[in-house]
């Protein structure tokens, strides 16, 4: 019972591996490889404005963990449920 269920584990982990070999060994070889031309990237990222995008998110993550940080002590204290 015991050896089927270790067997079972190692042939899992084989199986893995042979599974991780058909990855690339770089996730960006393929993204590297194809052209882009400039004015595309241009017009991307005037279509889409990604330092709005990124303050946005910074003040957001700014927001929610100064929330989680003053959380622990209100709670401790019986301010907030």
């Amino acid at each position: 019972m015991l050896t089927s269920f270790v067997q079972m584990i190692i042939n899992g982990i084989a199986g893995l591996g042979s599974m991780l070999d058909a990855l690339p060994l770089s996730p960006f070889a393929l993204a590297n490889a194809v052209p882009v031309d400039a004015q595309i990237l241009a017009f991307i990222s005037w279509l889409v404005q990604f330092e709005q995008i990124i303050s946005l998110l910074q003040a957001w993550l700014l927001a929610i963990g100064g929330w989680y940080v003053a959380k622990k002590p209100l709670r401790w204290a019986k301010v907030i449920q």
